[in-house]
């Protein structure tokens, strides 16, 4: 990873974003250059099971076992992030060990696979542009937390995080309710 680009890093949706599927969202960025950024959302469960759509695939796929929503771009396309030790991947990630995988014929030795529907995805300057105006806040990937249970993970990720971002962990999901 190169000091200009984000790539292998996670996006946390500050509370800007609060509409679907971003709003309190975790993005793995797997690419940033200058013709963009593609990313996929780690904690956007569908609650679709994935032997539903990919039954030989479901036993190697990492608990809960649904299709996650992984961005709004091409939402028809399943995607599959597997850990891998032998890094036999399709397209690897800025991550040791993590890459994208066929999602019908994943490599023998995954470890860890989640299948999302669709990816995210920016246009050049625009996830800067993004981040300028305090929509997302970068910070370092925890790869242990990709395939492991998300439903604390923006609030997990954001406690973590550098300076004065922890303060919104305890951030209400609804302002208006508190």
């Amino acid at each position: 990873m190169t000091e200009d680009t984000l790539a292998g890093r996670f996006l946390v949706a500050t509370p800007l974003i609060d509409l679907p599927p971003f709003s309190r969202s975790v993005v793995l960025l797997l690419e940033h250059d200058e013709t963009g950024a593609i990313g996929l959302i780690l904690n956007q469960d569908s609650g679709l099971p994935v032997a539903d759509l990919l039954p030989d695939v479901a036993p190697l796929v990492s608990e809960p076992a649904h299709v996650f929503i992984g961005g709004p771009v091409s939402t028809d396309t399943a995607v599959a992030l597997a850990h891998a030790p032998g890094e036999s991947f399709l397209r690897p990630s800025p991550l040791a060990t993590i890459g994208l995988v066929d999602p019908t014929d994943p490599p023998n030795d995954v470890r860890a696979l989640r299948i999302f529907a669709g990816y995210s995805g920016w246009d050049p300057g625009q996830l800067e542009a993004e981040i300028e105006e305090q929509a997302w806040w970068p910070t370092l990937a925890d790869a242990r937390a990709i395939f492991a249970d998300t439903g604390n993970l923006w609030r997990e990720t954001v406690k973590r995080a550098p300076g004065r971002v922890p303060l919104f962990g305890t951030f209400p999901d609804d302002p208006s309710t508190n």
